[in-house]
């Protein structure tokens, strides 16, 4: 019988045992400490890794009580079913369908969960992320992000960037054949900036304010290097680099002269393109 548990096409550990359960979670974020009396559990991670991003799925099967130590990976749950609770900063916070966690790199916290409980994880490389962040805004990410810990996937930014999750998870699931590889450095490539407004973080004002025009000539560059370069995804890294001015501004002006964002335009000329693949 066909299992129906989300990503078993990326199987990390099935097991029995708390402690290989703990090693695998050690093997892609940081290998939690187990609190109270641990009886057999039935767990599964199963793991998609792209560049960037890795998309995750857990369940325990028992009631479990585990506290995490600090990382270097920037973390995001998805609760899917089941309750229960967060501490971060002797701060305790809900986990449920609509509320979950995010971490950023240097925190530790713990978490108490119910024997019905599953969540998808995001984990992202968080330089990759100052990077994106650096691009959009335009100036150099100095402090590290330090994103607020409790979320509200009710907040329609918050609520956007999971149903985008949620949607690459189906994507890596409806099919044997992975989607081509142009898509799936978009899909993360538009992960990180949702990800960027979804969260609150201490660079939350620099991304809602209104940005500066770009100057014609800047509008032109970046249309040009588009149109060179149309076939394979383009960053907004690259973007930023070639028009030297912030993305903000870039989208704004293209968008307001144009009627579509860059990357709107890039989708354009390869559907428009026999050659593209």
């Amino acid at each position: 019988m066909r299992s129906t548990r989300p990503l078993d096409r990326f199987p990390l550990v099935h097991t029995q045992n708390a402690e290989e359960m703990c090693a695998a979670l050690e093997r892609v974020y940081a290998k939690p400490t187990l609190t109270g009396r641990t009886k057999k559990i039935d767990a599964t991670l199963n793991l998609y890794q792209l560049k960037d991003i890795a998309l995750g799925y857990t369940k325990y099967g028992i009631g479990m009580r585990l506290a995490y130590p600090e990382s270097n990976v920037t973390l995001q749950t998805f609760p899917m079913r089941g309750k229960g609770e967060v501490a971060v900063n002797k701060t305790v916070s809900p986990l449920d369908s609509r509320h979950g966690i995010t971490v950023s790199p240097g925190v530790n916290f713990a978490v108490k969960l119910s024997a019905d409980y599953e969540h998808f994880i995001l984990l992202i490389n968080s330089r990759a992320l100052a990077a994106k962040l650096a691009a959009i805004a335009g100036v150099p990410i100095r402090e590290p992000l330090e994103f607020h810990p409790f979320r509200d996937d009710a907040l329609p930014a918050a609520k956007a960037l999971r149903n985008h999750f949620l949607s690459l998870v189906d994507c890596m699931g409806a099919s044997d054949v992975p989607p081509p590889k142009l898509a799936l450095m978009e899909f993360e490539q538009a992960m990180l900036v949702m990800f960027l407004h979804g969260n609150r973080h201490n660079y939350t004002d620099l991304l809602q304010q209104t940005p500066p025009e770009s100057a014609p000539w800047q509008v032109r560059r970046a249309e040009e290097y588009i149109e060179a370069n149309a076939r394979r995804a383009i960053t907004l890294e690259e973007l930023a680099e070639v028009t030297g001015v912030s993305v903000l501004s870039l989208f704004r002006s293209f968008r307001q002269s144009r009627g579509y964002s860059p990357l709107e335009f890039a989708t354009r000329l390869r559907a428009n393109s026999p050659r593209t693949r």
